[in-house]
């Protein structure tokens, strides 16, 4: 093989990389992550950076919980889901290396 059909074969490898972790980034993109709390009434979701997008509260979780309880039960449920969001962010870093 001589050094052009070598460089060839390279550039080949280097687009085919490129084109995977242009589809890896697009799929980590449209990625949702969510956690509970509360037994499941609540529930908080998060984009793929981990910025909050929702957050859902049971009826049963406003009549039950007091104040602190709820601060809690939120807290928990928003933390895991960022926390899930960070690390299939790490996933796909691991995934993009060489």
């Amino acid at each position: 093989m001589d050094d052009m059909q070598l460089m060839q074969a390279r550039l080949d490898e280097l687009i085919a990389a490129g084109e995977r972790a242009e589809a890896l980034v697009e799929e980590w993109n449209t990625r949702r992550h969510t956690a509970t709390a509360d037994h499941g009434r609540i529930v908080a979701a998060t984009d793929a950076l981990g910025t909050l997008v929702s957050l859902d509260i049971s009826p049963l979780s406003r009549r039950n919980l007091d104040a602190v309880q709820m601060a809690d039960a939120l807290m928990t449920a928003i933390s895991g889901a960022e926390e899930a969001a960070a690390a299939a962010h790490a996933d796909l870093m691991d995934d993009l290396r060489p």
